[in-house]
């Protein structure tokens, strides 16, 4: 499982043991006389994260990767921590780094190497302002529009135009859940083609507008992604993400293809040669997971200049 910390790349050891979170609340105690004492709410606590993280120069250059981290430590900056499926959890400061080399070449150069963080959520200001959000230089949405007209200078404020990317990213998130569930609806029906073939068969035209109304989002992610290759700063990670959806589409029109000529005789064939695609969507969803967290990261730590 991929993630971004401020601008540093890194995989979690495992899935699940890779990262832990805290929550808490604080509670002040009031004393009572001749009674238990009684809680009082008094705020949350700041979130806390613990990362154990790789570092491997497949993909980057480790000892750089951990040189950043220090300082950001050394410099008390806070990071945005972004999920590799592009979930925002927040601003946090590293207060704690251990690492320890896994593997280096016979020069002594630095192969592979695993870090554990702590991190504490940061909810104070920066010392030097974000820019602002991309803006586009298109009108802004009907709506929006609307309600900026009715904004009282003082009052209330006008509603900032959203993001190219941010929309982009939205969209890819949402086709691409939409095309994974479909897919499993598929998947679903090739199993019950196994005991209850008629069923299957009454089933099938469902299954099919399913994954057929998935298209015209993965079409339409593709075109706007496009519309990104003029931001340098996600131009390389747009392309990458067109590139996977525009395969996850093809997929997906030659599955629906199949099954409009599926019928009694070869529904459980028709269903079975599916499952090779599912595969490849499959594969291609996940590769898409790290080109979107950055673009997330470029869009949350305000990295593009409108």
């Amino acid at each position: 499982m991929f993630a971004i910390l401020g601008t540093v790349e890194f995989d979690l050891i495992t899935y699940f043991d890779g990262l832990e979170i805290s929550y808490g609340a604080d509670y002040a105690e009031h004393a009572l006389i001749g009674r238990k004492p009684r809680l009082q709410h008094v705020g949350d606590k700041l979130d806390e994260i613990k990362i154990d993280l790789v570092f491997h120069a497949s993909y980057c250059k480790p000892e750089a990767e951990l040189l950043r981290l220090r300082k950001a430590v050394t410099a008390h900056e806070a990071l945005s921590f972004v999920l590799g499926n592009g979930d925002y959890k927040g601003r946090f400061v590293i207060t704690d780094i251990t690492a320890t080399g896994r593997q280096t070449d016979k020069s002594g150069s630095m192969i592979a190497l695993e870090a554990q963080l702590s991190l504490r959520e940061y909810t104070g200001e920066d010392a030097k302002p974000r820019p602002l959000a991309i803006v586009s230089g298109s009108s802004p949405l009907p709506l929006q529009a609307q309600l900026n007209k009715l904004a009282v200078p003082g009052v209330v404020a006008a509603i900032p135009a959203v993001s190219p990317l941010s929309q982009a990213i939205s969209m890819a998130k949402g086709a691409l859940t939409t095309a994974s569930q479909a897919l499993t609806a598929v998947a679903a029906v090739r199993q019950l083609a196994k005991s209850d073939p008629v069923s299957a068969l009454a089933r099938l035209p469902g299954v099919s507008a399913t994954v057929g109304g998935a298209l015209p989002g993965l079409g339409a992610v593709a075109e706007q992604m496009g519309g990104l290759k003029n931001i340098a700063v996600v131009a390389s990670d747009a392309a990458q993400t067109v590139q996977r959806v525009l395969r996850v589409r093809g997929e997906m029109s030659s599955i629906t293809q199949n099954m409009a000529s599926a019928n009694a005789g070869n529904l459980l064939s028709v269903l079975t040669s599916a499952n090779g695609a599912i595969q490849r969507v499959d594969s291609e969803i996940r590769g898409a997971t790290l080109p979107l967290a950055r673009m997330t990261a470029a869009a949350v730590t305000r990295q593009v200049a409108g």
